[in-house]
């Protein structure tokens, strides 16, 4: 049977490309399509999953008539598609509920022309390919493209989001697929989700097979030495990665700059800072602003993979965002530095999973505590239960997340199976 992956960016590919690769693995024929703006050369995922005979990848420069709703169409039906799987995000307007109504008629050539007139927005794909899989009838999932940590904000007694919000969009897809069970409950009690089409099936992309597979093809990045070799060379610091927030996300901006300044300043460390893979909503731009930061303290590791840089770091400093599991998963010290942020995420509540500092006091005070070789251990309760609510969408285990999520999309991608 044939699939087709709509990739966007690089997160898509790092939450998505575990499905592709399990299907790949049972004979299928998997389509990945990129948008516009990505560059695939460079993405050693997609080139791992080109070794596999199924497998056929589509770059789409815009503007070009492959940015077209007609274009994914024709697609579609020359290559037999039975699932388009694209990231998360907007569903179909109402119109598509009733196609042979006036209203759907209008929606439809609403598609068509966006589609010939945004050609250059990467995100037009997506939509093209959500369009055409309705149109001819072809099942179309929303899966993740991240994975959400947060379990409410600090200020306003637990709530994550306080809504309502009308996503009802979303129950247009055959399903709006979620990797934790908290963030399906709020979808469907403030964003009237529809309980049959909003499920929780996981994270792909820390299910442990292929968080050890990842690990293994991610290139291997050497940490620098330091300018002044003074202090000692690498080898002789603490080597220590921030990973910077996304700035909307109610963090503290001023507080962000001040540990970073500390942490600049420290001789016995060797510094590193890593912006989000998605620029638009973690760049290291307010940080290269700051006048009182001495980037020549600081290596910028922007460019270089998330996983490539844990592997080689020994403390790993993040807040709110999903990368710590990854920290926790390669055996890293991950430092949750909740001051700075308003969330309470997993990691303030699994306690034992990282190092939890209230100031950046409590950072320093803990990286000396590691320099002079009294790392923080991970229990196993802690591992365990960080994985069962972050990676197995609070499922009992054994649970096989990228075995779910294959039987779901077969058994989606039969026309006898789908909602109508």
């Amino acid at each position: 049977m044939s699939y087709a992956l709509v990739f966007r960016a690089y997160p898509d590919v790092d939450h998505m490309a575990p499905l592709a690769w399990r299907l790949l693995e049972e004979g299928e024929d998997v389509h990945a399509i990129i948008s516009p703006g990505y560059e695939p050369e460079s993405d050693y995922r997609l080139r791992y999953l080109a070794r596999y005979r199924g497998f056929h990848l589509h770059r789409i420069t815009a503007p070009s008539l492959r940015a077209s709703l007609p274009w994914a169409l024709a697609f579609l039906l020359r290559h037999n598609v039975r699932l388009v799987a694209v990231e998360w995000g907007y569903g179909l307007p109402g119109g598509y509920d009733r196609l042979r109504s006036a209203k759907g008629v209008e929606a439809v050539l609403r598609s068509i022309a966006g589609s010939l007139l945004r050609r250059s927005d990467p995100q037009q794909v997506r939509t093209n390919f959500t369009v055409a899989a309705r149109l001819l009838g072809r099942a179309c999932v929303s899966l993740p493209h991240g994975l959400s940590v947060k379990l409410g904000r600090r200020s306003e007694g637990g709530k994550l989001l306080a809504g309502p919000y009308d996503w009802r969009d979303r129950n247009r897809f055959d399903a709006f697929v979620l990797n934790t069970a908290h963030h399906r409950d709020w979808i469907i009690e403030r964003a009237a989700g529809d309980p049959a089409v909003v499920q929780t099936w996981g994270s792909l992309r820390w299910a442990p097979e292929w968080f050890e597979l990842n690990l293994s093809l991610a290139p291997h990045y050497a940490w620098p030495e330091p300018a002044d070799r003074a202090a000692g060379s690498a080898a002789d610091r603490l080597k220590v990665v921030l990973m910077v927030p996304k700035w909307a996300n109610f963090v503290d901006r001023d507080a962000t700059r001040a540990l970073v300044r500390r942490l600049s300043s420290l001789d016995w460390i060797s510094f590193a800072i890593k912006g989000h893979p998605r620029p638009e909503d973690g760049s290291t731009d307010p940080l290269h602003e700051d006048p009182e930061i001495d980037w020549s303290r600081i290596t910028d590791v922007t460019a270089v993979d998330s996983v490539s840089v844990i592997a080689a770091a020994d403390v790993v400093v993040d807040v709110g965002s999903s990368i710590g599991i990854e920290a926790v998963m390669q055996g890293k010290v991950l430092i949750n530095p909740s001051y700075i942020h308003d969330f309470w995420t997993f990691f303030d509540e699994v306690r034992d999973s990282c190092v939890i500092a209230g100031s950046a006091d409590e950072v320093v005070a803990y990286l000396r505590r590691h320099a002079a070789g009294v790392p923080h251990q991970v229990t196993d309760e802690a591992y365990r239960e960080l994985l069962r609510r972050g990676v197995y969408g609070s499922q009992p285990e054994p649970f096989d997340v990228i075995g779910t999520y294959c039987e779901r999309v077969k058994t989606l991608a039969h026309p006898t199976n789908r909602r109508q």
